[in-house]
């Protein structure tokens, strides 16, 4: 993307040099065309007035009239000066500025005069110029050349009035040819100017056209260059946002799921506090350590999971369901609970960390809301499959839950009105890892008699 709006932007800043260099020549040409039109104007009056002083000459045979001839004859004739040292072989460019010079052409506009005839002095319509101008030169000359004849024949005062009347008559001819030829170098020189014009205008049109093309292409492109970062940053956004929030469930669940070992232990530095024999002592110290060691293995797992962004597929229910047990019933209130096992499933295809977080939440659930005024206080954990899901369920007889807060057990920070030590983030942490599996969770509860939590997984089983 960056190349082409490198390539966009060359292409932009080309064409408006070639813009300026159109029309940079165009305002040559076209200034050139201007200066020869003038140079028209001059040539055509000069002959004029060079005609009419002839004519009174020949009448008068005024001497100052001849030279008044002579002064007006020379402007066309300084012109055709330039042309001849332009159409030579050779050109020479100092002859030409004088011959426009004594033609009477601006010195600032010869430049370009001189420029244009040696450019375009074979192309179209410049060259039926520059032959209508090669034709009426011709004529000029004679009528120069009749000029020098009848001041010859005055001078030596050996002219008749027929002969007079011929001249003037000739003097007339050539200045109406020389009319015509002035029109048709005029019109030529128009034909000139509006064609550049037109092609001036369509070449500016054309570029102009291009240059915005490229620079919408070049906005566009930029624009999605923009965006395209822009969704990159939303996307950076969105995974430290995910990262952020994994996080976030980490130390959730690191917080919550230490509780129940530390009751664990609690209970255990409870009972060796209470106890003599040594030997139970050392029964009681073996179990805190098994704990501790469990603990740090859980841990770590939590720990590698986040670092890999993945949980080991094979899981050992059995042994997990003996872990979080294990976990839980040497608190004060664990240790005076049943706990019943019926277990139909054992190698499974899962996750199997975050099955462990489930079933350690629901258990030590049961185990904080136990009702110990109950004959026997008991835990039963059931697993059995059906065609493609593994079902579990985690039930106790404790105190349930009241019927206004079943539907909002699984909303994150909700605790139940009898609650005073729950933080609210257990079942919502269960339902999330359960969701990450793919699977639900579903409770009947019964407020003073218990509940039953229900787990589908969807995970096909190893062996029975």
């Amino acid at each position: 993307m960056k190349k082409i709006s490198s390539v966009l932007l060359l292409i932009v800043t080309l064409s408006c040099i070639a813009t300026v260099i159109v029309n940079y020549y165009t305002i040559k040409v076209l200034s050139a065309s201007r200066a020869y039109i003038n140079g028209e104007s001059q040539y055509s009056k000069g002959q004029k007035e060079a005609s009419a002083l002839l004519i009174s000459y020949i009448y008068s045979a005024d001497e100052s009239e001849y030279r008044a001839f002579l002064k007006a004859i020379s402007i066309p004739i300084g012109d055709r000066h330039a042309r001849e040292a332009l159409s030579a072989t050779v050109t020479n460019d100092r002859v030409a500025l004088a011959g426009f010079l004594q033609a009477g052409n601006h010195h600032d506009d010869i430049g370009n005069m001189i420029w244009l005839f040696k450019n375009f002095r074979h192309l179209g319509s410049f060259e039926n110029a520059i032959t209508i101008w090669e034709q009426g030169d011709a004529m000029v000359e004679e009528l120069h050349q009749t000029g020098l004849a009848a001041h010859a024949q005055i001078a030596s005062q050996n002219i008749t009035h027929a002969q007079k009347d011929q001249l003037i008559s000739k003097i007339n001819t050539i200045s109406a040819g020389l009319t015509v030829k002035q029109q048709a170098f005029s019109d030529t020189l128009g034909v000139i100017s509006r064609k550049i014009n037109f092609w001036a205008f369509l070449v500016n049109v054309i570029v102009t056209l291009f240059i915005i093309g490229n620079i919408i292409l070049f906005v566009w492109t930029t624009f999605r260059r923009m965006q395209t970062a822009q969704n990159k940053i939303i996307e950076q956004n969105n995974n430290l946002q995910a990262v952020n929030a994994e996080l976030d469930k980490v130390v959730y669940n690191l917080s919550h799921d230490l509780r129940s070992p530390l009751n664990s232990l609690t209970g255990l530095i409870s009972l060796i506090d209470h106890e003599d024999n040594i030997d139970e002592i050392r029964v009681y110290t073996a179990l805190m350590l098994e704990s501790v060691n469990r603990q740090r293995e859980f841990i770590t797992e939590i720990l590698q999971s986040v670092k890999n962004k993945q949980a080991g597929t094979n899981c050992d229910l059995g042994e997990v369901i003996e872990d979080v047990v294990a976990q839980n019933n040497y608190s004060n209130k664990g240790r005076k609970l049943s706990y019943y096992r019926d277990v139909l499933v054992n190698d499974i295809n899962c996750d199997a960390l975050k099955l462990k977080i489930v079933l350690n939440n629901l258990v030590s659930n049961a185990v904080k809301y136990s009702d110990i005024r109950k004959q026997e206080s008991w835990i039963k954990i059931r697993a059995y499959r059906s065609e493609t899901d593994c079902i579990i369920e985690v039930e106790d007889n404790g105190i349930g839950i009241r019927s206004d807060d079943k539907e909002h057990i699984f909303e994150k920070f909700f605790a139940a009105q009898q609650s005073r030590e729950s933080t609210g983030i257990g079942l919502y942490l269960t339902k999330d890892a359960i969701q990450q599996m793919q699977g639900t969770i579903n409770v009947n509860s019964e407020y003073g008699v218990g509940t039953k939590f229900i787990i589908n997984i969807p995970c096909f089983t190893n062996n029975n």
